[in-house]
């Protein structure tokens, strides 16, 4: 069904994944894999305890950031907007995975717990509420940005965020997307990753792409800034 929020914030391209196999042998894996007491197939791939493993493969300039999803769900988890059900948010990672966030959860401020919750999502695939009365958290493992857009989300505009998007303000881009006419069907794409640009498979599906500083800016800045402009139009609390 055609989801019903006032908009969609998703966290694409995410680096927040597992160590791949080919890595889980290396000394730098297995060691952090340890200290948490997991197997390195169940630790996340994270350049800060993880370099001398990922510096072997240049192709993974993009990944190892679990942090980067840590502290933009934050961001949006805590804001007005997200407690009074007017936004939706989704996880679409950089190996093709995506993590639907339920209504009212509390992200751990915590990136240790915060870690040791993924941990138990990417076991267990789905996190009910307490009273088991809901989902708080469901990983679809294999469903691509893509397809989270074509059969979940189905919005009328993807607006991306980029350096290499035309010039304009924020305050403009959500003006223009959350008029009367698209209410309740635009998608906000936010980058996940630490370096570099999104792939040409995800700018494929933006029916907009902007830059909204002459510098660029972190993800939690950036969906920090973008949960206040929804606010404005989108919550009067």
């Amino acid at each position: 069904m055609k989801q019903e929020y006032g908009c969609s914030i998703i966290i694409a391209e995410a680096a927040l994944e597992l160590v791949p196999k080919y890595l889980r042998n290396h000394p730098a894996v297995r060691a952090h894999a340890a200290r948490l007491g997991r197997n390195p197939g169940e630790t996340f791939l994270d350049r800060s305890y993880h370099h001398a493993a990922m510096k072997t493969d240049p192709s993974l300039s993009k990944h190892g950031r679990p942090d980067i999803v840590h502290l933009s769900l934050a961001a949006v988890m805590s804001s007005p907007l997200y407690l009074n059900n007017k936004i939706k948010v989704y996880i679409s990672t950089i190996d093709g995975n995506n993590i639907v966030i339920g209504e009212g959860i509390r992200i751990p401020k915590s990136y240790s717990r915060f870690d040791g919750l993924m941990a138990d999502l990417f076991k267990k695939k789905r996190i009910k509420n307490r009273d088991e009365t809901g989902v708080m958290l469901e990983l679809n493992e294999g469903l691509t940005f893509n397809q989270l857009i074509d059969q979940t989300i189905r919005p009328r505009q993807v607006i991306g965020f980029s350096t290499t998007g035309v010039d304009s303000t924020l305050e403009k881009v959500v003006s223009d997307a959350l008029s009367l006419n698209s209410l309740s069907s635009c998608a906000f794409v936010v980058g996940g990753f630490p370096r570099g640009h999104f792939s040409k498979t995800t700018t494929a599906k933006f029916t907009g792409l902007y830059r909204i500083s002459k510098m660029g800016l972190e993800a939690h800045v950036v969906v920090a800034r973008l949960i206040y402009e929804c606010e404005k139009i989108l919550y009067d609390g």
